[in-house]
């Protein structure tokens, strides 16, 4: 009986750690608001640092040291030039110029702030996002939209990069 204990508390402490080990997750999260009294569109994307730092180190082939103090003066430019390339919006068909604001580092956690002027009609929206996916197959955008108080949510993926949204 006493074996049989000591069997079970080992095999269950065995699973116990087995069970909660970390798990790594592959996701960023994306805010598109069209603010009509400043006929602009907002944009504020979330992604985990060290996932943003590797991309762009294996695209750049430079070392960035994001949120340190030796972060490469060129960090931002290189960020600019991936968001350009990897995320795009198009209003009624035609490319928009996304503007960065902002970046800031909230944990482990980079946060840009975009802008896209707009003033004409919106009849319709085409979104391409392909952050991080060429680096991580697992990873997962989640956009979510709020444009004249229309509001949907899309799961961007490996086999699904382009959303396109009628007004």
């Amino acid at each position: 009986m006493k074996r049989f204990i000591i069997i079970t508390v080992l095999l269950f402490l065995s699973l116990s750690f087995t069970s909660f080990s970390t798990h790594k997750f592959y996701i960023g999260v994306y805010q598109v608001d069209y603010k009509q009294d400043k006929k602009e569109f907002q944009i504020t994307s979330r992604v985990f640092i060290d996932d943003v730092e590797k991309a762009l180190e294996t695209k750049f082939k430079k070392k960035l040291n994001l949120a340190t103090s030796k972060e490469n003066k060129e960090s931002e430019a290189l960020i600019v030039a991936y968001f350009k390339e990897k995320f795009k919006i198009s209003v009624n068909n035609k490319p928009q110029e996304m503007v960065l604001l902002a970046k800031e580092y909230e944990d482990d956690v980079l946060i840009c702030y975009h802008k896209i002027s707009y003033s004409g009609k919106i009849k319709s929206l085409n979104i391409y996002n392909s952050i991080l996916i060429e680096q991580f197959s697992e990873q997962q955008n989640l956009l979510h939209i709020n444009i004249n108080s229309n509001k949907k949510s899309f799961l961007f993926t490996n086999s699904n990069t382009k959303e396109e949204i009628e007004f």
